[in-house]
């Protein structure tokens, strides 16, 4: 017999930052054992019941309106060299209820220098602590009163950084980069990144999610800059200087954490959809990949309008690429920003789109944008729905296997932060730090928690209290109540039990599953056990399911029924035939951990006949060595990731077998990871010649995962093939390759040198571990005048006052690397002049680790002199 944790696959590996909305790149390795999990702060091993019990238990309340903004208007101007916002700020205010005399703004690091009342003219009484500026009004403001507040300031956003989370890793709110023009590779920036609460950095406002506003942002900036803010580009206006001036304006109130600017040097590419205007901001070497980088946007809106039953509701739709970027992407109101790992050239691209990513964002502009979560306690409220657009557009777009693999994806990354970081409601009232909320329990569980919503109700209802929800609460904030009347409203079904076992309580369930047959009377009995559910988790939890009944002829039924005792027998009678598999969770949409009592062959039955992805997955990998048998059937199957889990089951003691069919899957099936994953196969096997089959590869393919694989082998084989190749791929589009050039090239010519250093300078963060990695590697042992030329280099990498956190740090640890590999010489050899350039490296390393004033790098290089 055979036991399997369903779900908890382990071949399914999830890498993320929880973000403001979506998750960054999967960076492969590291320059050191340690710096990837130090730079992207990875969740640390803590026992469940422990993590659940350290949470304070202050309750977190919503903010308390006692004004509201109705307007917020902001003209502004920037200052490159000090990296400050010269702004004035008009807010139009107006009591939420009762009179008022007093608004306090929140403002953080400000200059304030006016305020007056613009109606009147009348310079106003303030008092402002560097957080808070405290406006005395010229008179109490009663019932739909208004006044208009302008207010004079500097913000200084760079002067006054108090850290980050995880999710977002900086909160400065505004941010320059290469204001000054210095680094030939990247491109001079300005854009902003709100969320949670850091607009109040570049401009006075209420910095909660429960006020809206509507807004208009005037930006005057150099004419050769394009610029990006929400609602419409209503006038553009060359100026005499040399400047432009661009007023956007938003009439549809929405939170402030939505504002946004951008400013830089684009492609803009204009599109529309009925008459919706589009628009894609992309480098300009990005230009011929603009529209396909945001693949399908006019599709995905057509989609979600229908779906939801609720027009698209705001003016525009921009989405804009910037460098550095805090986080993964931002769901501005019609103006979402992304980092710059989703800029790829159109090779890139293969299999590696950015839908998911689109799709979360847009999904923002009902869930989030439209109806905000009134709290960041109700995160799930903006993040569950737009982690499940996800899923709900892999199912409309590319069919239900990828949509239920990418749902493994979402549960497997929220099993993992349960199992190593702790577990927490879904809605969570006693948070320590707001920035907790963006984690998997916001993002994953809450998509997985609405699927379970949608399979319990149909989909019918399901998408009707959806679109009831968005009508009854637009232009507002809401919490879960709002939502589950919604859907009780609809159905007309009480729907407390499901909220609050999955909303408002912990964890999920641990089923254990017994399944027996009694053939003579065509019985099968299921014994659920819910007992091992871990503690401090809800218990029991109501289960509905549809168990599944699979039959040698092929066919297969389904079986309502309800779990909802902690122990629970489930009788399934009168069975048309004897059974040859079962699966308690037939249709795969309950979140839990299933342990279950089926023999191999059970789960080789399973693996022919049920048609979901998931259970082919548990099934092959349940049967271990056992699954030769199924090799086959999955090599042919019609799902990606199914042949590579096949081909990746071949053992070198099969493979002899399947070499004609894995050269002809390396070259021919149209997935660039089954083409790889055979290429990898072949590579391993002993006396088989991958030279023929890697320089038809290097022919052939586009896909880079695949390229790579065979690179590296012509590489190893053929070292003086290497120059050649690089000389090919020196000026391609993409940097995808370099790490792969940085690890095969031995020679130190300044070709090499140069090739090398400009990739070091500017190469995207997808590819910067990997590249610094083998960069390191290549210098180890290298001559002195290299190790010179090279140490300069990096210094100028590692001390640049405005260049990417990570790319600095790689460069210090690379010098550090350089000084170490000098002493070892010099002990080794006795070589003084190595001993000499090894202190002149250290002094480099001391000087950046001086000067450095990011924080989180300074907390990173720790005890470094």
């Amino acid at each position: 017999m055979a036991t399997l944790t369903r779900f908890y696959i382990v071949f399914i590996l999830v890498t993320g930052f929880f973000s403001c909305k979506s998750k960054q790149p999967v960076v492969y390795t590291a320059p050191d054992d340690n710096m990837e999990e130090e730079l992207l702060d990875t969740l640390v091993i803590s026992d469940v019941a422990a993590a659940m019990d350290s949470l304070p238990k202050e309750y977190r309340a919503s903010a308390t309106l006692a004004y509201d903004i109705i307007h917020t208007r902001l003209d502004l101007k920037f200052d490159w060299q000090k990296q400050h916002v010269i702004g004035k700020a008009s807010l139009t205010v107006a009591p939420y209820f009762k009179p008022v005399k007093e608004v306090s703004l929140d403002a953080i690091g400000f200059i304030i220098h006016e305020v007056k009342d613009a109606s009147s003219g009348k310079i106003l009484t303030y008092t402002y602590d560097n957080q808070k500026l405290k406006i005395e009004l010229s008179s109490t403001l009663k019932g739909k009163e208004t006044a208009v507040l302008d207010i004079n300031y500097t913000a200084r956003p760079n002067e006054n950084v108090t850290g980050g989370s995880e999710a977002i890793t900086s909160d400065k709110g505004l941010f320059f980069i290469d204001p000054l023009d210095q680094d030939p590779d990247v491109p001079s920036q300005i854009w902003t990144q709100g969320e949670t609460e850091n607009n109040s950095r570049w401009f006075p406002t209420f910095d909660k999610p429960n006020e809206r506003f509507s807004q208009e942002i005037i930006l005057t900036v150099d004419k050769k800059y394009a610029t990006l803010s929400n609602g419409r580009l209503i006038s553009s206006t060359v100026n005499g200087d040399g400047s432009r001036t661009d007023h956007w304006k938003q009439d549809r109130p929405h939170a402030p954490y939505l504002a946004m600017i951008a400013v830089g040097d684009y492609h803009v590419q204009q599109g529309n959809w009925k008459g919706l205007p589009l628009s894609y901001y992309v480098e300009k070497p990005y230009a011929p990949y603009a529209e396909k980088i945001f693949d399908h946007t006019p599709e995905m809106l057509e989609f979600f309008s229908n779906k939801l039953n609720y027009p698209y509701p705001w003016d525009k739709y921009g989405q804009i690429i910037v460098r550095d970027f805090v986080s993964g992407a931002m769901e501005n109101t019609g103006a979402v920003v992304f980092g710059d790992f989703v800029q790829k050239t159109e090779r890139e691209l293969i299999d590696d789109h950015n839908d998911n990513i689109v799709a979360h964002e847009m999904m923002h502009h009902w869930f989030g944008d439209l109806v905000t979560c009134e709290s960041w306690s109700n995160l799930t409220l903006n993040e569950g729905f737009a982690n499940y657009a996800e899923y709900l557009w892999n199912e409309h777009k590319y069919g239900r296997d990828m949509a239920d693999y990418h749902r493994l994806e979402e549960l497997n990354g929220y099993m993992t932060q349960v199992y190593t970081g702790g577990a927490r409601s879904l809605i969570d009232y006693h948070y320590e730090d707001k920035e907790q909320m963006f984690d998997a329990h916001s993002y994953n569980k809450g998509g997985l928690v609405l699927h379970m919503l949608r399979a319990y109700l149909g989909d019918e209802a399901f998408f009707a209290a959806l679109s009831k929800y968005l009508k009854d609460n637009e232009g507002t904030s809401v919490e879960t109540d709002e939502l589950r009347m919604a859907f009780e409203d609809t159905t007309g079904e009480d729907l407390n039990w499901f909220f609050d076992q999955w909303f408002h309580s912990v964890g999920h369930p641990l089923l254990e599953v017994t399944y027996t047959y009694n053939p003579d009377g065509k019985v099968l009995l299921i014994e659920v056990d819910q007992s091992k559910t871990p503690t401090g988790f809800h218990r029991p939890f109501i289960l509905p399911v549809e168990v599944a009944v699979f039959y040698g002829d092929g066919s297969v039924t389904y079986h309502p029924a309800t779990i909802d005792e902690e122990k629970e027998r489930i009788l399934i009678e009168d069975l048309k035939a004897d059974p040859v598999s079962f699966i308690l969770d037939g249709r795969n949409d309950i979140l839990a951990l299933i342990n279950e009592n089926k023999t191999p062959e059970q789960y080789k039955a399973q693996f022919r006949l049920s048609p979901n992805v998931a259970d082919k997955i548990t099934a092959f990998t349940s049967t271990g060595e056992s699954n030769a048998d199924l090799i086959d059937l999955a090599l042919a199957d019609k799902f990606y990731a199914i042949r590579v889990m096949g081909i990746s089951a071949i053992t070198d003691s099969l493979a002899t077998g399947y070499i004609g069919t894995l050269k002809e899957m390396a070259i021919k099936d149209p997935h660039s990871s089954v083409r790889g994953t055979a290429l990898s196969v072949l590579l391993r096997q002993e006396g088989f010649d991958p030279l023929p089959l890697c320089k038809q590869i290097l022919d052939t393919e586009k896909a880079y995962p695949v390229l790579q694989l065979a690179l590296e082998a012509v590489g190893s084989a053929d070292p003086i093939a290497v120059r050649s190749l690089m000389k090919k791929y020196a000026a391609d589009d993409s940097d995808y390759l370099a790490g792969t050039f940085a690890g095969l090239i031995e020679d130190e010519s300044p070709e090499t040198l140069d090739y090398l250093e400009s990739k070091a300078r500017k190469v995207n963060i997808n590819y910067m571990f990997d590249f610094f990695t083998n960069y390191g590697t290549y210098l180890n042992s290298k001559s002195l005048p290299t190790l010179q030329r090279s140490a300069e280099f990096l210094k100028s990498i590692g001390g640049s006052a405005n260049g990417n956190v990570y790319r600095k740090y790689l460069a210090v640890s690379t010098l550090i690397k350089i000084a170490e590999d000098l002493r070892s010489r010099q002990e080794s050899t006795g070589d003084g002049n190595a001993g000499e350039l090894a202190g002149s490296v250290s002094r480099m390393i001391a000087d950046i680790v001086k000067n450095e004033s990011d924080p989180m790098l300074r907390e990173r290089y720790g005890d470094i002199k």
